[in-house]
């Protein structure tokens, strides 16, 4: 028998309570879900035994949630007097969502001391629970959410939903008197629930808001029930009222000809009838009155009262609708009716459910056998998948952690392209690389290179200092502030945040001057200088092997949880193990990087003089531009071509040899030809340098890093670490999940109950 219990803590007191209603739901349905009935079904019964679970529908304000899990199991009953403190536990925990979550154990903590209980007695309450304290002072008033008990062994199968009493007004708000209604309602709607409604003594039933929205539901009252309760409120010397509810109860509900209503019925008479049940008083429940003695009260007082001894003796049929006994017997009677009408839908039912119950069992993986051998295959499983991640293998189908890997690196080289020099001389800001080197779109710079930039030239910067930067003093004071729009165009470019000027580059080059001649510089100043740009890639370097370490954990967490989710003691051990394969991996990049910027911190050094020099010229050229600021040769100006080029032959006339305007203007002396030549040297040097680190770096971590991460034999040495006598422990490591373990017994169990349910559907006595 399944019971479905719904949540509410009166204990605020609700101002109002009228009625309790409580569904039987005839539809054998034996799936464990919603409203379904999980009962022992036929052949031989097992030892009583009761499993009370969480449904949770519902969260904390009451909103369905968009998924449902699945039910959780709370605890097994196996004495029936331990009932009533667990389904209080069970409550309780529903309506205390934030201090379960808080616990330490979950729902489990409020669970009763059930293996200290003495059969026959209430077990004590759990420490996490008494700390709840009063019921008044539960988190939540009400909750949709349900506790349900699953109980195997009983005499039938069936379900009941017991319903909280109707209220009309709470202290905390309108909102809880809505959401009892909406539960009320949600459950009375089903056509295959039967609705016993509890309605006390003395009160006109057709005006109680169950009557009213069973009528809704249940307009010609095919599976509606009425049930009188605490008759002995209303006096014997009451005559009118108790004639009226006599004459209520008497009233048999049968249908006239044809089918049609009866005139009581038209009247409000429910067409199954009312049935009216005197319950133990408070103080019999605590004195212990047992069900037997609680019948036989209940038979006295309606045999020795005033009204209903007569009654029943001008009308013996009416001993049928008065006391537990006749209840039962009455809706024992109506489920047989109720369930024959739903055989072809029952049988129907649970043929899906058994399809659906052996696919889950199918995709179940098999038990383990030989745990030995199981280990070492859980662990290359692990070995492999990881190792086709980390090489975007075909095999995985799944390229994002590379990828994600790949964005790393890119944005490990925007950072390291930062860290170059760049040199303001005028207002020009010259930097090292180039759009090509920076990996950026050649038009996204207008057509430029993109390895200067021209304060001057820039609109924003231009609107924003009134007439724009128009000379070196200008574009100096522009860099020392916290200017926005600047700061902006420097990430742009992946310029650096603080260039270097030209007096900072000559200020350096004093403070080394010597015994030097005039026209030299010594080489300490250059040596100064390349220092100065030196060591600032290492902090970009680590931050990239941190985020591949990153990556590679999550990685590896993931594919440990998703090969060993069925076993969490070796899912923890093989976690230890991998974190500690992870931590010698990235030991071994980090020197692999330390190495490679230990060369590039601590020496300076090319064989590709070549590209050096021409690259030196290069820049050269374009800081004495920027410094000189000449007027630009228009080549489309014919004249003025032709001008410049009679000049320069003239001047080869006296053996002065130009080959181009530009040969001529770079000829020039400036004032700071000693500085400009040093820069040009440190741009090019970085130009360099920066082709060697960019790829370097990577290289490094994908070397020592992520082409071992997947190494069978040094995954298998990391465990050995962490279990030298693998053998030994493997079966109990592989000791399955206990909710997985659960899930395929309850599956099994519930495929036999699902046979046999089919065999029962089957057989004669059911097309009987």
């Amino acid at each position: 028998m399944r019971t479905q219990a719904v949540n509410a803590d009166l204990a605020n007191g609700a101002e109002s309570g009228e009625e309790e209603g409580m569904e039987e739901d005839e539809e054998n349905d034996v799936n464990g879900n919603g409203s379904a009935i999980v009962g022992s079904g036929g052949g031989q019964r097992s030892p009583w035994q009761c499993c009370i679970k969480l449904s949770r529908d519902y969260d904390s304000e009451d909103k369905p949630l968009a998924e449902k899990p699945p039910e959780q199991l709370f605890c097994v009953v196996t004495d029936k007097a331990h009932i009533t403190a667990c389904v209080s536990a069970a409550q309780a925990v529903l309506l205390n969502p934030r201090a379960v979550e808080a616990a330490m154990g979950g729902p489990q903590a409020f669970v009763p001391e059930l293996s200290s209980a003495q059969p026959g007695c209430r077990p004590a309450e759990s420490a996490t629970l008494r700390s709840l304290g009063d019921a008044a002072r539960y988190e939540l008033a009400f909750t949709s959410n349900k506790v349900v008990l699953e109980i195997d062994g009983a005499e039938a199968d069936l379900t009941i939903i017991d319903l909280p009493g109707i209220i009309h007004d709470h202290p905390k708000g309108r909102h809880l008197v809505e959401v009892v209604e909406r539960m009320t309602k949600t459950n009375l709607a089903p056509a295959h629930h039967i609705i016993a409604m509890a309605l006390p003594a003395g009160l006109d039933p057709e005006t109680q808001a169950i009557r009213l929205w069973a009528r809704e539901v249940d307009p010609d009252g095919h599976r509606s029930i009425g049930i009188i309760t605490k008759p002995d409120m209303i006096s014997e010397e009451a005559h009118i009222v108790c004639s009226k509810l006599v004459k209520l109860v008497g009233a048999r509900g049968e249908l006239g000809p044809g089918g049609s209503r009866t005139t009581q019925q038209l009247d409000g008479h429910l067409r199954l009838g009312y049935y009216v049940v005197k319950n133990p008083s408070q103080e019999q429940l605590a004195d212990g009155i047992t069900f037997e003695k609680a019948r036989e009260h209940e038979a006295r007082y309606f045999a020795n009262h005033a009204h209903w001894r007569p009654a029943m003796a001008s009308s013996p049929g009416l001993v049928q609708r008065l006391g537990a006994n006749a209840l039962r017997s009455g809706l024992s009677a109506l489920l047989v009716e109720r369930i024959e009408e739903q055989m072809p839908a029952m049988r129907k039912s649970a043929r899906e459910q058994l399809d659906r119950l052996r696919a889950e069992l199918g995709s179940m993986p098999p038990v383990c056998m030989d745990p030995n051998h199981e280990i070492f295959q859980l662990l290359w499983r692990v070995a492999d998948t990881l190792d086709a991640h980390a090489h975007a293998r075909s095999d995985t189908g799944d390229r994002a952690f590379y990828q994600q890997l790949d964005r790393f690196y890119r944005e490990y080289g925007r950072r390291a392209i930062r860290s170059t020099p760049a040199f303001l001389v005028g207002t020009t800001l010259i930097s090292a690389l180039n759009n090509s080197d920076k990996m950026m779109d050649v038009l996204d710079a207008g057509g430029e290179d993109g390895a200067e930039v021209d304060l001057a030239a820039v609109e924003a910067l231009r609107m924003m200092s009134g007439g724009g930067i128009t000379n070196s003093a200008q574009a100096e004071a522009a860099l020392t502030v916290n200017n926005e729009k600047l700061d902006e165009l420097l990430s742009k470019n992946l310029l650096p945040q603080r260039p270097m000027t030209l007096g900072e580059l000559s200020r350096l080059r004093q403070r080394h001057l010597g015994r030097e001649l005039p026209g030299f510089s010594p080489y300490s100043a250059m040596e100064e200088l390349l220092r100065r740009f030196q060591g600032q890639w290492r902090e970009h370097a680590e931050g990239c092997l941190q985020e591949v370490e990153a990556a590679v954990r999550e990685l590896a967490g993931r594919t440990v949880a998703e090969e060993l989710r069925r076993f969490p003691k070796a899912e923890r051990v093989f976690g230890r193990a991998l974190s500690d394969h992870v931590d010698r991996l990235v030991e071994a990049a980090e020197a692999q990087i330390d190495e490679l910027l230990g060369m590039e911190d601590t020496d300076v050094f090319t064989l590709n003089d070549h590209y050096l020099r021409d690259t030196q010229s290069t820049f050269l050229a374009r800081l004495k531009r920027a410094y000189l600021r000449p007027q630009a040769l228009d080549a489309h100006t014919k004249a003025q071509v032709t001008r410049v080029q009679n000049l320069l032959g003239q001047l080869s006339s006296y053996g002065i040899n130009f080959r181009s305007y530009e040969s001529a203007f770079l000829a020039q002396p400036t004032p700071v030809d000693d500085e400009l030549h040093m820069a040009a040297s440190c741009l090019a040097y970085f130009k360099v340098a920066f082709k060697r680190i960019q790829d370097e770096v990577p290289m490094a971590i994908r070397k020592t890093l992520l082409r071992r991460l997947g190494n069978r034999q040094q995954l298998e040495a990391a465990l050995r670490e962490q279990l030298p006598d693998v053998a030994a422990e493997a079966r109990g490591l592989l000791e399955e999940d206990a909710a997985v373990a659960e899930r395929r017994r309850q599956c099994q169990d519930m495929e036999r109950r699902l046979r046999e349910a089919l065999a029962v559907l089957h057989s004669p006595a059911a097309q009987l």
